[in-house]
């Protein structure tokens, strides 16, 4: 396991990072209030020492731990859940939209990896990489949305604040005392070889309006984010705007690849990755189905087959 030795952000943040691939970092944040702590997401299965570093670190025993907060259900968010829940008697708390996949990680890996199998087939290769990723699955505790609290003692209070985009479920955690932002994955990688991916275009970019908003409106001190290093509120501004021009790519790329004469998905997925120079994999695969049923709805696109579509171009 490739990770660095937990720090203490703020006092009561406490921060780990792991390293899950060359170019995918995974940070993992616990925080600590007078009454017991709450981990912020819970990584791979692999990621179970970092957390008990990190939690050695914070002088936090097994029986401190009193929750585990989720952001949403992706399998590197959810791995530790079921061992730590066992052994700690933390309660899991999550978006009701991220329930099935954490209870379910049969239908969470249908869903997610192979949820279009007729164009990513459904491999025992594929399989082989992603099972080590898939914990165990878990019970959730308490599910919460907008607004709810989760209270540590001292002051410490984390509030739910529901992002949706990347995912349909997603959850990110503001700390007022310390004005803390713990986020997942609303604020997508950028520039990996693959597509991050997002689900809901502009659901996506709503949430990344709100987070513009919400960190000048609250005065947000600092920003915990799942695949990028933690910032300042100046640095993640400009890390938004980053988020929002590479949507405007996205955006454009896919519609680009659409003419008068009927193209597939997978046509258009294939060109995605071409035009944008990343691999053909699933998760770029449901983000292309996702901005053309989104331009179909708009009226930008016509779907006149299944699986086929075509420009609306506007006049003038």
């Amino acid at each position: 396991m490739d990770c660095d030795d937990p720090v203490e952000l703020v006092p009561g943040v406490w921060q780990v990072r792991q390293q899950l691939s060359q170019e995918v970092p995974l940070y993992l944040h616990l925080v600590v209030g007078a009454e017991g702590a709450a981990l912020v997401d819970g990584g791979l299965p692999s990621s179970l020492p970092a957390i008990e570093r990190l939690m050695a670190a914070a002088g936090v025993r097994d029986r401190d731990l009193r929750f585990l907060l989720n952001t949403h259900g992706h399998h590197d968010h959810i791995g530790t859940f079921a061992a730590l829940r066992t052994r700690t008697r933390a309660r899991v708390v999550a978006d009701p939209a991220a329930v099935r996949w954490i209870e379910d990680l049969d239908a969470n890996l249908r869903e997610f990896a192979l949820h279009r199998p007729d164009i990513v087939a459904d491999s025992p290769e594929l399989r082989a990489e992603l099972a080590p990723t898939f914990g165990t699955p878990c019970p959730v505790d308490v599910t919460i949305t907008e607004g709810g609290t989760v209270r540590l003692g001292g002051g410490v209070v984390l509030e739910a604040l529901q992002l949706p985009g990347h995912v349909v479920g997603e959850l990110g955690w503001l700390e007022r005392s310390s004005r803390t932002l713990l986020l997942g994955d609303i604020v997508t990688g950028t520039s990996w070889s693959f597509f991050h991916g997002h689900l809901l275009p502009t659901q996506f970019r709503r949430s990344l309006h709100r987070l513009r908003a919400l960190t000048l409106d609250e005065g947000v001190h600092l920003v915990c984010l799942a695949h990028y290093a933690s910032r300042a509120a100046g640095e993640f501004l400009d890390l938004l705007a980053e988020v929002e021009r590479y949507l405007d790519q996205v955006t454009d790329t896919i519609e680009g690849a659409l003419g008068a004469a009927p193209r597939s998905l997978t046509e258009v997925w294939r060109r995605t990755c071409a035009d944008m120079g990343r691999v053909e994999e699933f998760r770029g695969l449901a983000m292309v189905q996702a901005h053309l049923r989104e331009a179909v709805a708009a009226g930008r696109a016509r779907c006149v087959g299944p699986d086929l579509y075509v420009a609306v171009r506007s006049e003038g």
